[in-house]
Order: C-alpha cells, then structure tokens, then sequence
C-alpha cells in the first residue's frame, strides 16, 4: 500500500520540478521550498479539522473558504516577511503549499476510501491537488502583485487587492468543488492551464527583472560614484537633498546621508548578485554588507518616518527592492 501513497505524490512532485525548471533566475531556497511543502501540510490538518464540525463540513462554500484561507495565511506570511519577493518566487512557493495540501489530501482519501477503487480515489486525489496547486500558485501571484504596488501603493488599494485576491481563490475552489464537467475532463483543462499560464508568466516575470535590472543599476552606480567623489549635489538627486537640508536638524540630515550610502552600496549588490545568479554563478555574499543591511535598519528607526518619506524619490524600499537587499546580499 506504500507505493500507493508514493505514487500520489509523483505528479505533484514533477510539477513543482516543472516551475524550478521554469525559473531562469533559479531563486528558489531548498530550505524555504521543503518548508512550504510541510507548511502546506500542516495547513492541511488545521482545515480538516476545522471542517470536522458538521455545520461547516457539510457546506462545500465555507470548506473551500477555510481550505483556501489556511493556504493563503502562509503564502501571505511569507510575502509579508519578505521571503518572496518575486513574481516566479510566489508561483513555486504558492505551489509548494498546494502541493503539500494536496498530497496529505490524497494520502486521506487513499486510507478512508481507497479499497477496491483505489485506482479511482488516486485520480480524484490529484485531481484535487491540481486545484490546490493551482489556487494557492494563483493566489500568491496575485498578493505579491498586490504588494509591489501593481494596483496601486496606497494601504487601500492593498487591502482592497488583497481581498480581491482570496475571494478569487475562494471563487476557483468553490466552483471546482461543484463538479461542473466531467472531473477527467476537468483535470486535463485544468493542468493545460497552469502549464501554459505558468510560462507565459515566467517569461514575464524574467522580462520584469530584467527591466528592474536595467532601469536601476546604470543610475545607482553614478549616484554611489558621485557620493564617493563629492560630487554628490551635482546630480538631481544630490539637488533634490540639498531642499531637505533647511528642513531637518543637521544630526537627522547626516543620517539620512548615511541611509543613502547604504541603500546604495546594498542595492547595487543585490542586483548584481542577481545578474550572477541567472548565469549560473554563486552570488557573492560580503559580511559588510550584511553589516550594512543592518545599519540601514538602525538609520531607518533614528531618521523617522517623514525624513524616510522624504527620501523615497531616492531610497525605493518598494517589495521587490527590500526583498533583494535582505535576500541577495
């Protein structure tokens, strides 16, 4: 019977190795991946527990809202955290949790009901875990598009995507859960989509970078020069500074100086960490710069947060920029 439950995790697996595959980038933590893959099957009992009691059980709405909450409460945690940072980041580790969810799914189903139509129970079980793969993968492309300010960088506009996100994953399940056609059918459409859907966004998600590369590294280069020469207010930047200096104690400008320095020094490093990383290449990890991603920190807290909204058109501390600084460096 052992090899039952082995062969339920197969497809799940090969469809994980299809994203790694996909992700020219190769960003993926080992150690984050096994800790999604295990997140999500925890997740799985605190679900099926949760839908244990009769009234909730029974309604297939409020299962796939709870279902896809607790998925989606991890992937959020690790975007909220920074551990993702990423368009292709999101879809691996979003399919982690699903994956993890789906093969403890089928490993139940395989022990309650598996018998004479095991056969049967193991493609309903995969079935099923397509869909958790695919709405939890969905789910965390859409928060960490959320989070990158893509539908706007006010808290509102956050929240408001953010909801709109789960109530699509909720939308997704729910309607699966209903059985419109045929569930081979089903299955074969559903993994055709994610198949082509996850490329197409890979492809954009390398496009993205590229063009956070490119549009970022030329100028923060001749920014850190001018800062070392001096020279420093003889660029827009340096000029846009000079406006502040009036406005805040002489103390609180020297840090702000200092937290510029640092941003920086850190964010050229990140994005040529990265540049190593898609030519196959270890990045370079420097102590100093580690010491440095702390100091920001420290400069951060004293400077305050006006000075900090000051110095944004400066200092980008968007998703993508404070995910690369904290993970690439």
């Amino acid at each position: 019977m052992i090899w039952l439950y082995i062969l339920s995790a197969v497809p799940l697996a090969l469809f994980i190795i299809f994203l790694l595959v996909m992700d020219s980038f190769s960003l993926t933590k080992w150690s984050l991946l096994l800790t999604s893959v295990i997140a999500g099957m925890v997740m799985f009992g605190v679900s099926w527990l949760i839908c244990r009691i009769p009234a909730i059980g029974s309604n297939r709405l409020l299962v796939s809202i709870i279902e896809e909450s607790c998925k989606g409460a991890i992937v959020y945690l690790l975007i909220a955290r920074r551990k993702v940072g990423l368009l292709g980041d999101a879809t691996i580790y979003g399919s982690a949790i699903g994956a993890g969810f789906g093969m403890v799914s089928n490993i139940v189903e395989l022990a309650a009901h598996g018998g004479a139509n095991v056969l049967h129970t193991i493609f309903l079980g995969f079935e099923a875990a397509v869909m958790h793969i695919g709405c939890t993968s969905t789910l965390a492309m859409a928060l960490i598009m959320v989070h990158q300010g893509k539908f706007g960088a006010s808290m509102r506009a956050k929240t408001i995507g953010s909801v709109a996100a789960f109530l699509a994953a909720y939308l997704i399940h729910y309607i699966h859960a209903l059985e419109p056609i045929n569930p081979l059918l089903l299955t074969l459409l559903l993994i055709i989509y994610f198949v082509l859907s996850k490329r197409s966004l890979f492809k954009k998600n390398s496009k993205f970078v590229h063009d956070w590369l490119d549009a970022g590294i030329n100028n923060e280069i001749g920014l850190l020069g001018a800062l070392n020469r001096g020279e420093f207010t003889t660029t827009r930047a340096g000029e846009y500074l000079l406006t502040l200096k009036e406005r805040f104690e002489p103390e609180t400008f020297f840090d702000m100086y200092c937290y510029i320095q640092n941003y920086l020094e850190l964010s050229i490093a990140a994005r040529s960490n990265l540049i190593l990383k898609e030519a196959g290449m270890d990045p370079i990890r420097d102590r100093v710069n580690s010491d440095r991603l702390r100091e920001m920190e420290v400069l951060r807290k004293r400077i305050g947060p006006t000075a900090e909204l000051a110095l944004r058109p400066i200092v980008d501390r968007n998703q993508v920029n404070a995910w690369a600084m904290e993970n690439m460096v």
